[in-house]
């Protein structure tokens, strides 16, 4: 790094802001895996000036430029850059809610607003609104998994889709603002998933508050049925609203128990080669039990064992006492049960980078059909068998396409852990290329370039080259 640029950056943000040698990594959150290329430094800019300020000054010098919000990607990265030589711009500082429409349901954050924090601010103004979240906990940036086309919880199934609007600076610096929903041209879009802009805030459409909400899970014993399970949640799905659906297999149900409890016996309606879940939410009694009527169909088509929770009001909130709010980074621990209760029993958040946890994620996008679903499962299945690896598998499902998320786990001490776990990852990617299945997150911003058309990639190129024609914010995807 050239030292006139880090003198620059110090004058502009403070030298204590600026992190270079040891420091920086660290900052940047480390990684679950190995060969993440590690920043020559980390900018912490506080405000949006500062932040408009850093970009100039790499733009003027050519530099390359990776933005993160909190850098808690766990298995897609982490907040490293996907290039070596590259400086993080870490947005983790500007953390402020900065608007809230109560009537409209709309609320504006910046990349350091986590999920918890967003969620005891709608609780603190009332409750009318359900928070969104994801499985990774209430500590992640809301702006930064939303940018990743996250998928998170209830009707949050997509985050994606519930943008309204968004600021963000040009990689030379220039502030600008976008809408969706609006008439005229939509830009948007082209900044998910590594566009040539850093968004430095985020509105979000937010969800009313259910009236009631409740849970069906069922048991499905035998894997050979996992054709038949899609088809009829595709049919579920397609005729209404209201309701979320998955499909677990069993590993990816036992990798969900807090690590290192005692036994690995799992509750009956949990020791199925599958198990359903769906999340049903309605404004009034009448229509819950229309959509309880259909989960329960679903459930006693394919299932030979069915539970569901009783009735509750209102959205999720921590006096429910479901569950653990780091409940979903258990499956990170798994292999390194002691570093979760090392963490717990600390009282400190649970952090895969930290604690030495393995963790690389496969999520494939897939035809919401039976068939497909059950060729790329048989992949994955042998994949991950030759490789030493257990397949955590949960099918996210939705009317037309679903998400094969796919978790790989392992301890990072472990003499060759990482090595396996990285090609067992690299076998999933490339055979699913080949069969024309890609991910929809891809790791490190690695798209392959035949999963983006050819026509895609000569815009992406051509607005790329418009908006960032020195290259400060990479390459587009493909």
């Amino acid at each position: 790094m050239r030292e006139a640029a880090l003198d620059v950056w110090r004058a502009l943000i403070g030298a204590e802001h600026v992190l270079v040698g040891p420091a920086a990594p660290a900052a940047a959150g480390g990684c679950t895996f190995a060969g993440a290329p590690a920043p020559e430094a980390v900018l912490l800019p506080g405000t949006d000036e500062e932040a408009a300020a850093c970009l100039r000054a790499a733009h003027t010098r050519r530099i390359r430029v990776h933005p993160v919000s909190t850098g808690r990607n766990w298995g897609y990265g982490s907040g490293c850059p996907p290039e070596a030589g590259a400086v993080v711009l870490r947005l983790a500082r500007l953390d402020s809610v900065l608007d809230f429409d109560d009537e409209r349901g709309l609320v504006r954050v910046q990349p350091g607003v986590t999920f918890g924090r967003l969620a005891a601010f709608l609780r603190a103004h009332g409750g009318r609104w359900w928070p969104p979240s994801v499985g990774a906990g209430p500590d992640v940036s809301v702006v930064g998994n939303v940018l990743q086309r996250g998928l998170g919880q209830g009707p949050y199934r997509e985050l994606g889709s519930h943008v309204e609007a968004l600021t963000g600076l040009c990689p030379d610096g220039t502030a600008f603002g976008a809408a969706t929903g609006r008439p005229g041209p939509d830009p948007a879009g082209l900044l998910f998933q590594g566009g040539p802009a850093v968004v430095t805030s985020l509105t979000l459409r937010l969800c009313a508050a259910p009236a009631l909400r409740q849970r069906v899970t069922f048991r499905v014993p035998d894997a050979a049925a996992l054709p038949e399970v899609i088809e009829g949640a595709r049919e579920m799905l397609r005729h209404v609203g209201g309701l979320a659906a998955d499909v677990l297999d069993r590993a990816r149900v036992a990798s969900q128990r807090p690590p290192g409890a005692t036994g690995e016996e799992l509750p009956e309606l949990l020791t199925g080669a599958w198990t359903g879940g769906v999340e049903l939410w309605a404004p009034d009694e009448d229509a819950l039990s229309s959509l309880r009527r259909r989960a329960l169909a679903w459930a006693a088509a394919h299932g030979d064992r069915w539970h569901m929770t009783p009735p509750r009001t209102g959205a999720p909130a921590p006096e429910d006492g479901d569950a653990d709010p780091y409940a979903g980074l258990a499956c990170a621990y798994r292999p390194r049960p002691h570093a979760w209760h090392t963490a717990r029993s600390a009282g400190t958040a649970p952090d895969p980078d930290r604690d030495g946890c393995g963790v690389l994620w496969y999520a494939p996008a897939l035809p919401m059909r039976g068939a497909d679903v059950a060729r790329v499962v048989g992949a994955v299945d042998r994949i991950c068998a030759e490789e030493g690896q257990e397949a955590g598998i949960t099918l996210r499902l939705g009317p037309r396409e679903l998400y094969c998320v796919t978790g790989l786990f392992w301890d990072r001490d472990e003499a060759g852990a990482d090595a396996r776990g990285a090609r067992c990852h690299a076998r999933l990617v490339e055979e699913g290329a080949r069969i024309g299945v890609f991910p929809y997150r891809p790791v490190l911003g690695g798209w392959p370039e035949e999963a983006v058309d050819t026509g895609t990639r000569q815009v992406l190129a051509r607005v790329r080259a418009a908006l960032d024609p020195h290259a400060v914010l990479g390459r587009p995807p493909g």
